[in-house]
């Protein structure tokens, strides 16, 4: 189901000074037409394109035109390209046509530095009345398109947005909102910044789960949630692992939704792709979940190291998690489909162990503990840590672990494969931001840093996979 917030002023604000800041994190590869991920849009039925969009190609789109004659007013394309899925992009864009020199009235910011590269750079002349602003049309945050005549354009943005400020008649520096950490030398939010948002200006926290578009400038311009818009645990402060849209399988087989939290398969037959997580670790203890959505084939839940990876860095073609990839993952096989039932562990193409004495079902969630510091892992279905083949497993005590391996310098990635035979198997991982899928989880459950939320105990000294945990413990 689309998913983006929508906003109809009702009168036009200031048309020549304005300033957007966002944070922004890929939910997916950018692919397809110039539309491709779309962060402000709609606002001319007759020429929709009017906006701010991540094209296909992975490069910043802002555009306003004049009409259906697509003439436009700014028509701006950065020259580099943002398909960073596993890391938070801060963006500003100031508009200022009052400006006398001609660069100074369209300005790109990307984690505080000025873009100056453009590969189509159309600019205003001084004083220009902009299509941006015009309050007059629903406007939209995630989605480009609205008039039913133009039903091609409704394109939605799949990743997540983080404090998204919009000025109405000021323009402000990217030093409004960002600055230079003194110790990690990384770029982050100012939470409260100074400024005077004006008459359409808002700044959306995200902050309320019940009530994502709520205002928090002073303005009460609230904005009205559209679709299944879930609020994230992640943040630009403190990033959980997703799946790694760049690892979704050869010929995209395995299709990448939720903000890169759920994966289908393509129903291709008798094939197995490796899809990873965005975060890998190579020491400490870590947690996940999974949850095997909808049958059809078998879900691999386990992980793979960068002993894994081809030459390219990426996932070995043709390779499922645990089978046929040399050495260099383990994984749970769960299958329960026209009447084949797997439950065993699988590494180096060949059981592990042989029965884990679960079978699994639809809706399962299958739990995972990897203990880096000693080359132990554990999985365990609802709760429970499965038969190991010699004694129950107790991760929290390190007795029994189903598969033991030398650690060695490389990094270990969460991963899983969708083997598909007789439909279409679906999956969501869950590393701590609490939802499988648009749907939350029933208990929340921290880790031992009391970061996170899960379905099922992390256990005590295990932790969430986030860029906050991996500082501290990784």
């Amino acid at each position: 189901m689309a998913a983006y917030l929508s906003k109809n002023f009702g009168s036009a604000g200031n048309k020549k000074t304005m300033t957007w800041s966002w944070w922004f994190k890929l939910g997916a590869i950018p692919t397809g037409g110039h539309n491709a991920m779309p962060v402000w849009g709609g606002q001319q039925q007759s020429y929709p394109t009017n906006g701010i969009r991540i094209a296909g190609d992975g490069r910043l789109v802002i555009r306003s035109g004049v009409g259906a004659g697509h003439g436009d007013n700014i028509y701006v394309i950065t020259t580099r390209k943002f398909l960073d899925c596993a890391s938070w992009y801060h963006f500003v864009v100031i508009i200022d046509t009052t400006q006398s020199t001609t660069n100074d009235r369209v300005k790109v910011y990307v984690n505080g530095v000025q873009e100056t590269a453009f590969d189509t750079q159309t600019i205003p002349a001084q004083n220009t009345d902009t299509q941006f602003n015009k309050g007059d049309e629903a406007m939209h945050i995630g989605r480009f398109g609205h008039a039913s005549t133009y039903d091609g354009y409704k394109v939605d943005c799949n990743g997540h947005f983080g404090h998204y400020h919009f000025i109405d008649g000021t323009s402000y520096a990217a030093s409004t909102f960002g600055e230079t950490d003194s110790t990690s030398g990384e770029w982050k939010a100012k939470l409260t910044p100074s400024v005077t948002y004006g008459t359409h200006g808002f700044f959306l926290k995200f902050e309320n789960a019940g009530a994502l578009g709520t205002d928090s400038s002073g303005n009460t311009n609230t904005w009205t949630v559209n679709g299944d818009c879930k609020q994230s645990a992640s943040t630009p402060n403190n990033t959980f692992a997703t799946f790694n849209p760049y690892h979704s399988g050869v010929g995209q087989q395995n299709k990448i939704s939720m903000a890169a939290t759920q994966i289908d398969h393509a129903n291709d037959t008798y094939t197995a792709k490796i899809t990873a997580a965005t975060l890998g670790m190579n020491k400490g203890k870590w947690y996940w979940e999974t949850k095997y959505s909808t049958t059809g084939g078998y879900l691999y839940v386990g992980f793979v190291r960068n002993g894994g990876l081809d030459s390219s860095k990426n996932i070995r073609e043709n390779k499922g998690l645990g089978d046929g990839d040399d050495a260099n993952s383990w994984a749970f096989a769960a299958g329960n489909s026209s009447g084949q039932i797997i439950k065993k562990i699988r590494h180096n193409n060949a059981d592990a162990v042989a029965d884990m004495g679960v079978t699994p079902a639809v809706n399962d969630i299958i739990q995972c503990w990897l203990d880096l510091d000693n080359g132990k892992a554990w999985w365990g279905i609802n709760g429970t840590v499965m038969n190991s083949g010699s004694g129950t497993g107790v991760p929290n005590s390190g007795t029994y672990p189903h598969v033991t391996f030398t650690v060695g310098t490389e990094f270990y990635l969460p991963a899983v494969s969708l083997y598909g035979f007789n439909g279409a198997p679906q999956c969501q991982v869950n590393f701590g931001e609490g939802r499988f899928g648009a749907t939350a989880v029933a208990s929340s459950n921290t880790d031992a840093a009391g970061v996170g939320s899960f379905e099922y105990s992390p256990l005590a000294g295990f932790y969430a996979i986030c860029t906050k945990n991996l500082k501290n413990y990784g």
